[in-house]
């Protein structure tokens, strides 16, 4: 009697026929192919090179080499396996299963997936779309395990409500488990990452997020340590500008990060990244990481994320110029205004007046693609004055027309000329040579490159300061 086995391995396939509006590869090994009617449909790049049969017979002749060798080790078993199958075995055995390959891909920012329902993406150029993937609730309830043991929480019925992050991808994980809490219908995962290269502010400039002017004029904050908020409702990009903004900071700044979730990523060597820890024993809060960055000594605070009460403590960072940059989450920056200073956040309005930069995002579809807008308020003397203002019908974003200067029209730069001994002239001098450094080098940097992959965000920074250097600013 032959040895039948049926594989337990799933293929991800390109359905035949389906028409493509994107297409791109991941890894090397998978294939991804955007349809019209916004499907995410990514796929096993060997299944147009061998049929599904013969890949399916490759598995079971490994299988059964197990039972007639003895062979238990499923590594000694991926490692004698057909190249062309061996990562399809790995992600089966060692990884999230068919979940692999959507948090390799780079493009996508979020997947969310519900038991027994198609797995939803957020893409970084398409937005929302809909995968052709659904994970049964066991198989769900067995994903859940493998990321939860890899983070050393655990996750039951008893406790369903769990956030953490995954170590190998640095993914934040979100999880409301299968319980009472749930009426035990089902449950729901939400895995969020971050990209591997983080787009510059070229790209930034390119995808028409920003112009020239805007980049230059946060180029110019950053460096002389303005705090700047980003605002916008989630998944509007705001932690993918801070990004690019905090990577315009001069190169070997001391910076300290502090985080829920690391997310940001910083090319400076003398970088401190931190985290919260959400532990009833040993907790380690904003307040006192905070605490830890003015022993430090660091140049710059970050801190990635303000929700609460910790805004307060925030508040104090800036106050001792420490350049804060963060990002809130806030439709307009007249809201995030009144949410920071009523109850439950109640910053004292005196600080806030240190918070001299707002960056507003303004998220929106155009055809098929996901679109970013960034506007630039300031809040001086007590007035939040738009600076450059986007303009849907024309779309493009200028400097409003009732700023004579952006510089000199403001009192909290001459703050910052008194704190670094510049003179005003000095600044607006610096600030129109950023804007032809920015301008000439995003030329460039296109001309030889379309897509902007190059220079990343380290090499950018080096660019930008050797040539701000080289014009005679330090």
């Amino acid at each position: 009697m032959s040895l039948e086995l049926k594989p337990t391995v799933r293929f991800l396939q390109l359905p035949e026929g389906v028409e493509c509006t994107d297409m791109y590869e991941v890894e090397g090994i998978y294939g991804v192919c955007i349809t019209p009617s916004r499907e995410y449909i990514i796929y096993d790049k060997v299944l147009g090179e061998r049929s599904l049969s013969e890949l399916e017979k490759s598995i079971q002749d490994l299988l059964r080499s197990v039972i007639t060798r003895g062979e238990k080790e499923v590594s000694k078993i991926i490692e004698k396996a057909d190249p062309a199958v061996k990562h399809i075995l790995q992600r089966q055995f060692f990884g999230y299963g068919v979940v692999e390959p959507l948090i390799l891909d780079d493009n996508v920012i979020d997947i969310h997936i519900v038991s027994g329902k198609p797995i939803r993406i957020t893409h970084r150029k398409h937005g929302d779309l809909d995968t052709r993937i659904t994970l049964g609730e066991e198989e769900l309830k067995e994903l859940v395990l493998r990321l939860s043991t890899l983070a050393g929480k655990v996750i039951s019925e008893a406790t369903p409500l769990a956030s953490f992050i995954e170590p190998r991808y640095e993914t934040r994980v979100s999880v409301v488990y299968y319980s009472d809490v749930t009426l035990r219908r089902g449950l729901t995962v939400d895995i969020r990452k971050q990209p591997k290269k983080p787009w510059s502010i070229l790209k930034l400039i390119d995808m028409k997020t920003l112009t020239p002017e805007e980049a230059a004029f946060l180029w110019l904050v950053v460096k002389y340590k303005i705090p700047v908020m980003i605002v916008g409702e989630m998944m509007s990009g705001k932690t993918t500008v801070a990004t690019a903004i905090l990577n315009l900071i001069p190169p070997k700044s001391k910076i300290m990060t502090i985080e829920d979730a690391p997310e940001i990523r910083l090319c400076t060597p003398y970088w401190t990244r931190t985290t919260t820890r959400d532990s009833p024993e040993n907790p380690v809060t904003v307040f006192s990481l905070l605490r830890v960055a003015l022993r430090l000594s660091v140049d710059y605070v970050v801190v990635g994320e303000v929700r609460g009460e910790e805004a307060r403590d925030w508040a104090q960072a800036i106050l001792l110029g420490h350049g804060a940059v963060t990002t809130f989450h806030a439709d307009s920056p007249q809201s995030a205004l009144l949410r920071l200073t009523t109850p439950p956040i109640s910053v004292n309005p005196q600080a806030l007046r240190m918070l001299n930069v707002f960056v507003k995002m303004i998220p929106f579809r155009r055809d098929a693609s996901l679109e970013r807008r960034a506007e630039i308020y300031v809040y001086d003397e007590e007035k939040l004055i738009p600076l450059y203002t986007y303009d849907p019908v024309r779309d493009v974003t200028t400097l409003n027309p009732s700023t004579e200067n952006p510089i000199k029209s403001f009192a909290f730069f001459k703050r910052v000329g008194l704190a670094h001994g510049i003179s005003l002239d000095d600044l607006e001098r610096e600030f129109d040579c950023m804007k032809k450094i920015i301008s000439e080098v995003y030329s460039e940097a296109k001309s030889k490159d379309p897509k902007l992959e190059t220079p990343d965000v380290c090499e950018l920074s080096e660019i930008l300061y050797k040539k701000l250097h080289e014009a005679g600013f330090y």
